[in-house]
């Protein structure tokens, strides 16, 4: 079997032509990168009486300090204008607490009692009459 040098060449640069082609056209066809200054604000879901809104905390000014055993950021609500504290432990993990819906808990308890309803009668479902 015999290479022919010449169809190699011609083959090889066929192919860095369509390679450079496509490098070409690939940069020319993503778009620029538009670099603005980031948003800096925190929201946050809060609920107060059973409403719950969104605080929109000012992040481009504020004070910090500390107590001792924490860090606490005062910042703005943008919304109300509101002075808003929020406190971070100095040093460590912290985890926040799940707010407790009351209809969830009662939606618990009654599927606990209505499984032990099943297991006293050896029932596994429940029909419509």
């Amino acid at each position: 079997m015999k290479i022919n040098l010449y169809s190699v060449l011609k083959k090889s640069t066929i192919g860095l032509l369509l390679f450079y082609i496509g490098l070409v056209f690939s940069q020319v066809t993503t778009p620029e990168c538009v670099c603005e200054d980031p948003v800096n604000i925190w929201y946050k879901l809060s609920t107060e009486g059973g409403i719950q809104h969104i605080v929109e905390l000012d992040m481009n000014q504020g004070r910090s300090f500390s107590d001792g055993p924490y860090i606490i950021l005062e910042l703005t609500d943008r919304k109300t204008g509101e002075i808003i504290f929020v406190a971070f432990p100095n040093g460590g993990n912290w985890t926040s607490e799940q707010p407790q819906d009351p209809f969830l808990d009662i939606l618990e308890k009654e599927f606990k009692s209505l499984e032990d309803y099943l297991r006293k009668k050896q029932g596994t479902e429940i029909k419509k009459k």
